[in-house]
């Protein structure tokens, strides 16, 4: 019986963009976002942001230095601008998601969050969870993320982590995520997983995997 839930964030609970993040990093003068953006695991700047080894400032200024490393005559943009061009990724969390969530706290799941994700992404999404009419901390009862934890999925750490912080038993556990290199990470440790297609209403399915009590 399924007794914990663990939803990732990104691509699941909130809708991604990646194309319009590569088009506004272009515009401001960094097109080697391209080579680093990736739904699955981010890459050098991006993943030092979002393992939680750069702050904000630090993470405009080494952008900044990327760029001035690939074109010294470059125009560099101001830390709003890099922030603005990050942030457009996040293409808004429909409220019948997070009212889902909420309905299966109420229903006694153990319901959680484990998301690869850094502070201004972060930070930015709040207002979603806000128009929504819901507080994250309140929302979900354990709120793991890459840059508090210093560790990203897929590492096999991180699953270890949340396992130990929670007390769970894998095989009371399902764990909800877009991509199927995380679930298979996952699936080594005996936690259950789905793997909801990208930008679709996977409630029903999910209902139905709980209500079937076998996955």
């Amino acid at each position: 019986m399924i007794r914990n839930i663990i939803f990732d964030f990104g691509g699941v609970l909130l809708d991604l963009r990646p194309d319009r993040c590569i088009e506004q990093f272009t515009a401001i003068g960094f097109p080697q976002i391209r080579e680093l953006l990736s739904l699955a695991h981010q890459q050098g700047v991006l993943g030092l942001v979002e393992e939680g080894r750069l702050n904000v400032g630090e993470f405009c200024d080494a952008v900044r230095k990327e760029m001035s490393s690939a074109n010294p005559s470059a125009t560099l943009p101001d830390n709003r601008a890099i922030v603005n061009a990050f942030c457009s990724m996040a293409d808004g969390v429909p409220h019948e998601r997070l009212d889902m969530v909420d309905a299966l706290k109420k229903e006694g799941y153990h319901v959680d969050a484990l998301s690869n994700t850094n502070p201004i992404h972060w930070g930015y999404c709040q207002r979603y969870f806000v128009e929504a009419g819901y507080v994250p901390q309140e929302l979900f009862g354990h709120l793991w993320l890459s840059c508090d934890l210093h560790l990203v999925k897929p590492d096999p750490r991180i699953f270890e982590t949340i396992l130990r912080q929670s007390g769970y038993v894998p095989n009371e556990t399902l764990f909800i995520d877009d991509n199927p290199g995380n679930c298979s990470v996952a699936e080594t440790f005996g936690i259950h997983t789905f793997c909801p297609k990208v930008r679709s209403d996977w409630r029903d399915e999910l209902r139905q995997l709980l209500n079937a009590q076998t996955l």
